[in-house]
């Protein structure tokens, strides 16, 4: 799975943070999460910031809690160049409360490819015992590579929230300077346990290889050494 990868949305300090998504869609019956095409017409959504952090607006805008889910024109152009055809989008007006300044440079982005492909034997996962359908948490992620087909970018039908890239769109993206995306190795990836609560960079997963450093602080994937390493090491007993 080395040429797929997690789409991730982090904050930098100097920029913008949108407070929450909308219960519009919901009070329409619809979902952005769930990769449907709506059968009715939604009103311009409004993103406010949060006034902690009113700065730069990112091309893939950071709405807490939430990745992947509202893209500039910029980010648009540079996904259908690579080949992304299954994206609705739909307006937003993003609102600086302090200023008042509105801003209509994003739409938001309902993803209409949906793939169930994770490898539950070679994933870490938390599980509701009642419901084994019901992934509670990713501690390791691995996926089912006879699932994937040639799709460039689609939610994980196990958990819709999770957005997964080829490694082309990747470069694409990083390529053309994209501002608020980052990518994280498939293998590797891991729910943070810690997102839902003071979290400015708006981290949702990490991996080991987490450009900002792993946000659990642990490095885990690390291969295990057998006998004949550790005596090599002088680690015996160890």
């Amino acid at each position: 799975m080395s040429d797929y990868f997690v789409w991730e949305t982090r904050r930098r300090d100097s920029e913008a943070l949108i407070a929450g998504f909308p219960p519009t869609p919901q009070e329409y019956g619809v979902s952005f999460f769930v990769g449907r095409r709506f059968l009715v017409d939604l009103p311009e959504l409004e993103l406010v910031m949060d006034r902690a952090a009113t700065g730069a607006l990112t091309d893939d805008l950071v709405v807490a809690k939430q990745r992947c889910i509202a893209h500039s024109n910029r980010l648009q152009r540079v996904l259908r160049a690579v080949g992304v055809d299954g994206i609705d989008y739909y307006p937003v007006r993003i609102v600086n409360p302090i200023t008042g300044d509105v801003y209509r440079s994003h739409e938001a982005a309902n993803i209409l490819e949906v793939i169930y492909c994770l490898d539950r034997e070679g994933s870490d996962l938390d599980i509701d015992d009642e419901d084994p359908t019901n992934v509670w948490y990713i501690n390791r992620l691995a996926l089912a590579g006879d699932r994937l087909g040639d799709a460039l970018m689609f939610r994980l039908g196990e958990r819709p929230r999770t957005v997964i890239v080829r490694r082309e769109v990747k470069e694409a993206v990083e390529g053309a300077g994209i501002t608020g995306a980052m990518f994280l190795p498939v293998e590797g990836y891991r729910e943070y346990h810690g997102f839902a609560f003071n979290n400015p960079r708006n981290v949702i997963g990490t991996h080991d290889d987490d450009p900002d450093g792993p946000a659990d602080g642990v490095k885990r994937n690390a291969p295990r050494m057998d006998e004949s390493e550790k005596r090599e090491n002088g680690m015996e007993g160890n």
